[in-house]
């Protein structure tokens, strides 16, 4: 299946939980495969919305689960284990969680896959070269889902370190993510990862950076189809100087600059989460 726009994919979600609702023996557990950006929370409040669920959905990328009250009296946890490579008690919480028969949707799933059932349906969201999604659905009851398309998935990983152009950046469109969150600048070119470890240069030195890499892969600025920004939280500086270069980017190019949600915005205000630390003046 083909998704080409945000409200397609909500529709899609909104399917999606109907078609298992009706199904008594459907998974409870969810496996969203995909990257930065390919839209899995847009697919989770869809899902949501197709649930019942009038109230906001929003991504647990920080807080690493959430977790809501459905109208029939179950709750649908959602959770974002992107940045724990070592899930510790929230691992614990997980399991007990899937004991208990909640509707559970699960991103970036690597550090617990031991822990998720045989029996869940993973979903796996594909970028296309012209910015469309390809829904792959794998439902590991070995049923098809009513309504649904019937795909296989592959295992979620997340793209190696890598130097030099492949087929995707030499032929077709280039999509850019960066994330400035943190002291290491991680810059992607579709599916080449870069990271940077950069320190107190990245004002200075970041555009050089993105503009080194598009050149190891043959490319310019004008090569670029859309920017993807991951927006916080994080670092107070690395937030604001990476949404500076993608916002004038994104207009200087004239093209589509969304947060790592998937969410499409003419300009990115970073989401620090928390107040500015800015000191106050001496007497």
């Amino acid at each position: 299946m083909i998704i080409k726009s945000e409200q397609e994919m909500l529709e899609f979600g909104e399917k999606f939980a109907q078609s298992m609702a009706t199904d008594k023996t459907a998974a409870t557990v969810i496996e969203l495969i995909g990257d930065v950006g390919a839209g899995k929370t847009t697919f989770v409040r869809g899902f949501a919305r197709g649930l019942g669920l009038t109230s906001e959905v929003t991504s647990p990328s920080f807080t690493i689960s959430k977790s809501y009250a459905l109208p029939d009296g179950k709750t649908l946890t959602h959770y974002d284990f992107y940045r724990l490579n070592d899930p510790g008690l929230m691992a614990d919480d997980l399991k007990e969680k899937i004991k208990d028969n909640h509707i559970i949707v699960v991103e970036w799933a690597n550090s617990i896959k031991n822990i998720l059932p045989k029996n869940r349906t993973i979903i796996k969201i594909t970028y296309n070269d012209d910015g469309a999604r390809e829904m792959n659905i794998e439902d590991n009851r070995n049923s098809t889902i009513e309504g649904l398309p019937e795909a296989a998935a592959e295992d979620e990983r997340r793209s190696p370190v890598k130097t030099g152009a492949t087929d995707a950046t030499r032929n077709g469109t280039i999509r850019l993510f960066l994330d400035t969150s943190t002291p290491t600048t991680i810059l992607k070119l579709n599916d080449q990862t870069y990271e940077w470890n950069s320190g107190h240069d990245l004002a200075e030195k970041l555009l050089q950076f993105i503009h080194d890499k598009l050149t190891e892969n043959n490319k310019d600025w004008q090569d670029l189809t859309e920017i993807t920004f991951m927006s916080g939280p994080g670092s107070f500086t690395g937030l604001r100087i990476g949404a500076t270069i993608v916002n004038t980017l994104a207009h200087e190019l004239q093209i589509p600059l969304y947060d790592h949600h998937g969410e499409k915005h003419k300009i990115i205000l970073p989401d620090y989460g928390r107040g500015a630390n800015i000191s106050q003046p001496k007497k």
